[in-house]
């Protein structure tokens, strides 16, 4: 670690430390942004995926709802608009179906159910349209179309039949005549008088055919003339005429006419056969249809014992037994229609719960989806306060560790510095060769200015202690301190010899660095080959010097031999 601090500059350091504490807080915003993204892709997730399929689900659920209000309006008033609305809204579900299916996988499945359920349930729509377009939509359309005509053309001839009114009259007629016969007496021809007018009126208002009408009015006008004729003649005292005469024959052709358009009660049957239809088609109770059958055989049987001619007879028959095959088809018909409604409103009970248990799927599904996305964003805050809190701590660490890169040395150098200037330094600052560092090569060089001023203070000392041993050699006075003198110009000679070879040796690395540099230089073309030659011949010259003035350790005991030569002669000298 120290080998590669000291490989940065200071600048360097500063600034990796800045570029580290920026990816530090780069990699905080791309968390931040991961985060936020991941929370908005959730939330679009859930907008596009399970908000579009609830939507759908209640969509359906309200087209499906709207189509069985539809249909059910179709059976109360039998409008083919209710018809149409309920192909229109199952269409629209069909969509809604097709758009639901694409949303996810398991969307795909409830919509292929969905479509199965309701295609079924369309075709069972369809078949009891169908059926009762066939019965008839209206009272004059379909099955129900065709025997209201029969039963209304049948009505209508019952009225041309029904003379029990004027035959009521007639008696009535018949009766007061008898009463003025017997009792001679002028109220009984007025109240003949009053129901012949009575008569008129019935029969002018009555619905018997034409001819018969003016018919049966010729004969009452003969028979109005020939009755005030006998009446004037009862009235008189002495009237034994026995109540005979032209207005008799009258009457009788009258009542003929009469009975012969006369079925008893056949307007009225035919009325009660037309309630117990009604009643049926309102009710659809089954216990209708073989009452019209009874009333029918009744009418029949009235028919059969008339005095009707045998044409009309014909065609009442004929009527009535139309009328009936008609009604018994639309009794069969109705039993048809209620089971395909049966098979429709199963099929429609089995897409009701579908719908209903999709949409409860889709809002299930979307706030478990919306609980998720929330825990999800809560652990990536906590996440990213834990990143944000880490990474503000890996930046105090980092920002403390280049620091103390930094001041540690500095400090070092100070107190080396301190020591230099007011003490002895016992001590180097650490460096790591070749290091780039500025404070590196502070150190380098404190360490160089500490190795130089050793090298001086020793080399001082060794010459200070070589020239008192000289002066001690020369100043013996006795054999004994002179051989202590020569011993300690010996050993200071020794030391001053080594403190040489000591500078001799950094000298020669010096120089071998300098070759080492110049040839460096010239393989790299930062300098010409000439200046790098002449470099490196320089530096081998140095080293060449430097290797000649080696000096051994011989030569301090040569140089205390010759002090001790000269202290010999000037001792004889003396």
């Amino acid at each position: 670690m120290d080998k590669l601090s000291s490989s940065l500059r200071i600048g360097e350091k500063i600034g990796i430390g800045f570029a580290l504490v920026g990816l530090l807080l780069a990699g905080v915003i791309w968390h931040y942004h991961q985060t936020l993204r991941s929370v908005v892709d959730d939330y679009q997730q859930l907008q596009r995926i399970f908000e579009v399929r609830k939507s759908l689900a209640v969509e359906i659920e309200i087209e499906m709802a709207a189509a069985r209000d539809a249909e059910k309006s179709f059976l109360l008033l039998h409008q083919e608009r209710f018809a149409e609305a309920v192909d229109r809204h199952l269409q629209a579900m069909h969509e809604k179906v097709g758009a639901l299916a694409k949303v996810d996988q398991q969307s795909q499945q409830t919509a292929a159910q969905l479509q199965a359920l309701m295609t079924v349930y369309q075709q069972r729509f369809a078949a009891v349209a169908e059926a009762w377009r066939a019965m008839g939509l209206d009272e004059n359309s379909g099955i129900q179309g065709a025997f209201r005509q029969k039963i209304h053309r049948l009505h209508e001839l019952s009225a041309q039949y029904n003379v029990d009114r004027l035959l009521t009259v007639l008696l009535q007629i018949r009766r007061s005549e008898k009463d003025l016969a017997l009792r001679q007496e002028a109220t009984y021809r007025d109240r003949v008088r009053r129901l012949v007018a009575e008569f008129r009126q019935h029969l002018e208002a009555s619905e018997l055919p034409p001819a018969v009408r003016q018919k049966l009015l010729a004969e009452l006008a003969t028979y109005s003339r020939s009755f005030e004729t006998y009446a004037e003649s009862a009235l008189r005292p002495g009237y034994s005429g026995g109540g005979r005469g032209p207005f008799r024959d009258a009457a009788q052709r009258i009542e003929a006419i009469l009975h012969s358009h006369y079925v008893p009660e056949l307007e009225t049957n035919v009325l009660k056969l037309r309630r117990r239809e009604k009643d049926f088609l309102l009710r659809g109770d089954e216990s209708y249809p073989p009452m019209v059958v009874e009333i029918a055989r009744t009418i029949r049987a009235q028919i059969g014992d008339s005095a009707l001619a045998e044409t009309d007879k014909a065609q009442l028959l004929a009527l009535l037994r139309d009328y009936q095959r008609s009604f018994l088809v639309l009794v069969s018909q109705r039993a048809s229609i209620v089971a395909l409604t049966a098979e429709m409103n199963a099929a429609a009970d089995q897409v009701a719960p579908l719908i209903e248990a999709n949409v409860a799927q889709a809002n299930e599904t979307m706030s478990s989806r919306a609980r998720a996305i929330d825990e999800d964003a809560q652990a990536s805050v906590r996440l990213g306060l834990i990143v944000t809190a880490s990474t503000l701590l890996l930046a105090v660490v980092l920002a403390l560790g280049i620091t103390a890169r930094i001041v540690r040395p500095v400090r070092h150098m100070a107190g080396v510095l301190d020591d230099l200037a007011y003490g002895t330094p016992t001590g180097h600052v650490p460096t790591v060769p070749g290091g780039r560092n500025e404070i590196n090569a502070m150190g380098e060089s404190l360490n160089a200015l500490l190795d130089h001023r050793a090298s001086f203070l020793g080399w001082w000392k060794a010459s200070m202690d070589e020239l008192i041993a000289r002066r001690a050699v020369l100043g013996s006075e006795s054999e004994a301190e002179r051989d202590e003198a020569i011993l300690e110009l010996r050993a200071a000679s020794i030391v001053k010899v080594q403190k040489l070879n000591a500078i001799r040796g950094r000298l020669l690395q010096h120089a071998h660095a300098m070759v080492d540099t110049g040839r460096r230089l010239s393989a790299a073309g930062s300098l010409p080959a000439r200046d790098g030659k002449a470099l490196e011949h320089s530096a081998q010259a140095i080293e060449s010097l430097l290797d000649v003035l080696a000096v051994e350790d011989e030569a301090p005991r040569a140089a205390a031999g010759t002090a001790t030569g000269q202290a010999d002669a000037g001792s004889a000298g003396a």
